[in-house]
């Protein structure tokens, strides 16, 4: 089985929906998809968590294509207020729901999963990322798109090996980071100044360029003047502007929204 990552509020339900369609469309082994999110709602009336609603949904999505996969969402609430909330990156360009993935050594994880962001459309199976042997690294990255490091990744799909993690404490000292030190990418560069033992993997597990049929993972962030130009997955017109090859995913979670089979 194969477990996934997301991290979000309500508004992420449109990305993660999206990008399990076309994870489903090509992958045929069992998923075990689980979204960290929680309620800041006291904080921001937009930081409420992924609904009941939208779990069952997707839970009945994944178990359409096989019944041994599943879908959860995680309630992080209290873990992140006893680790995270006196950040003081609170306050900052992204939400804080981008530091959740800095709390998976509080969960009980398999040995090896997949971290994606939910701007991310998967173009073929999973499994090719998934089966890469990290050997004793603690992750499996890309190199960010947008710097000269050639090291510097980007944290928005991470291949993780979750025993080397918790060996080195990585995920703890990110946080410590994130804690004390104001960051422009908050946790992807606390991530990048911790993480020791890396593997650079192929930029066909993290396109954020041109399409072309190799990618496994396309991710839509904000890529200023590339391809796709601020353009996110759910902005289903301006994407067909620029490509049809996710017209079929594109199409069924517009028919699926438009349904409104769930609740955000």
């Amino acid at each position: 089985m194969i477990t996934i990552l997301y991290a979000g509020n309500y508004k992420a339900a449109d990305g993660i929906l999206i990008s399990l369609l076309s994870m489903v469309k090509h992958t045929d082994a069992p998923l075990n998809v689980i979204c960290l999110t929680m309620d800041l709602s006291e904080m921001n009336e937009n930081f409420r968590p992924i609904s009941k609603s939208f779990s069952a949904y997707m839970d009945g999505i994944l178990k359409s294509k096989n019944p041994n996969s599943k879908f959860t969402a995680a309630d992080m609430t209290e873990e992140f207020k006893k680790n995270l909330s006196n950040s003081v990156n609170l306050n900052n360009r992204f939400t804080p729901y981008t530091m959740l993935r800095l709390l998976a050594d509080k969960m009980d994880l398999p040995d090896k999963f997949i971290y994606l962001d939910a701007d991310t459309v998967i173009n073929r199976d999973i499994s090719l990322l998934f089966d890469i042997d990290l050997e004793d690294n603690e992750l499996g990255v890309v190199k960010d798109a947008y710097t000269l490091n050639p090291k510097y990744f980007n944290a928005g799909v991470l291949l993780v090996n979750f025993n080397a993690c918790k060996k080195s404490a990585l995920f703890e000292r990110a946080r410590e980071i994130v804690n004390k030190k104001r960051l422009l990418y908050i946790d992807q560069t606390a991530l990048n100044k911790v993480c020791s033992k890396r593997i650079m993997l192929s930029d066909i597990f993290n396109s954020k360029n041109v399409y072309y049929p190799d990618i496994v993972v396309h991710h839509f962030c904000d890529v200023r003047k590339y391809f796709f130009h601020r353009i996110k997955p759910w902005e289903v017109d301006l994407v067909k502007e620029k490509t049809d090859v996710y017209n079929d995913v594109l199409d069924d979670y517009s028919l699926r929204k438009n349904q409104k089979q769930w609740e955000y």
